[in-house]
């Protein structure tokens, strides 16, 4: 059941909470690729009326989350193998920018805690938990949101993750992909973290997202 009351007395919008909550259920898996959507027994199970179950699922539509075709259905998305290399390089090329500026300013802690997660995360890709690939990737693209200091980027980048990491969801993922370039890629991202370089960790990022070095000429 939904909490209606937040911290400070704010009241939170029953379509708000709606959203998080499937979106959660769609990242967890507890809602999985293809699960049809039935605006009323998301209803009942929510406790709420259809009103902002239905403004929720297009929010979630709108992020790449929910497929929906009138008079069809309504499902969670399905991730497709002709987008894994895609949306690869798109994250890269989103989150390229963002690392050449952000890691000089990183803070002891924060570049503490993002080693930590590239860490767990490089372990994932060596271990070949493709299940947990996309889990530990998100916390490092996290990271680097955390330390911008452009709240119109950070805004743009947050709605970003979701939808993009679950399109790497698919069960070709194991096999789409160079692996060994991408931990060398991520192994290459830790340590131009641990050294405060910039330029360095960009140019990891592009080659662990399968892009051109960004510092090399076309």
């Amino acid at each position: 059941m939904f909490v209606q009351e937040q911290a400070f007395g704010a009241r939170p919008l029953l379509r708000d909470l709606a959203r998080e909550r499937l979106r959660d259920e769609i990242m967890a898996g507890v809602l999985a690729p293809g699960t049809l959507l039935d605006d009323g027994d998301l209803a009942r199970r929510l406790r709420c009326s259809r009103t902002p179950v239905r403004e929720a699922l297009s929010d979630l539509e709108l992020a790449g989350l929910v497929e929906r075709r009138a008079n069809r259905y309504t499902r969670v998305a399905l991730p497709r193998a002709a987008d894994i290399v895609p949306t690869l390089q798109a994250l890269g090329l989103l989150y390229g920018g963002l690392v050449r500026v952000s890691v000089p300013r990183l803070e002891d802690t924060a570049r503490t805690a993002l080693g930590r997660r590239i860490g767990a995360l490089l372990d994932t890709v060596r271990l070949g938990d493709w299940d947990a690939v996309t889990n530990t990737a998100a916390p490092v693209y996290r990271s680097f949101i955390e330390s911008c200091d452009n709240p119109v980027l950070c805004s743009a980048l947050r709605g970003s993750i979701d939808a993009l990491t679950f399109r790497l969801r698919h069960e070709d993922l194991p096999t789409a992909l160079p692996w060994d370039q991408i931990a060398n890629g991520v192994v290459a991202l830790r340590l131009a973290v641990e050294g405060n370089d910039g330029r360095l960790a960009e140019r990891a990022l592009w080659s662990m997202h399968l892009l051109p070095d960004p510092d090399r000429p076309a």
